[in-house]
């Protein structure tokens, strides 16, 4: 079980674990599940514009002074 936990929540818990017929454990695990879960699910996502221009950012640096977008082309597909 978690330790530290304030003797106040433990005692809703077991209530609540044994409510929906569970472990303290098992119930203390479908929360911090269910509540991870929905922070990742409310996160903003990002647009697909966003996501193009970090994955072009993240190889600029190879790009810098090399030449037209035909010779990069070319250098991407090992055509020297």
């Amino acid at each position: 079980m978690i330790r530290n936990l304030d003797e106040g929540v433990k005692h809703k818990l077991r209530l609540q674990a044994a409510s929906h017929r569970r472990s303290m454990e098992a119930e203390a695990r479908e929360i911090i599940t269910r509540v991870v879960n929905e922070a990742e699910e409310q996160q903003p996502k990002e647009s697909p514009q966003e996501r193009m221009r970090k994955a072009i950012e993240s190889v600029t640096g190879i790009w810098e002074n090399r030449g037209s977008t035909d010779e990069l082309m070319q250098l991407t597909r090992g055509e020297d």
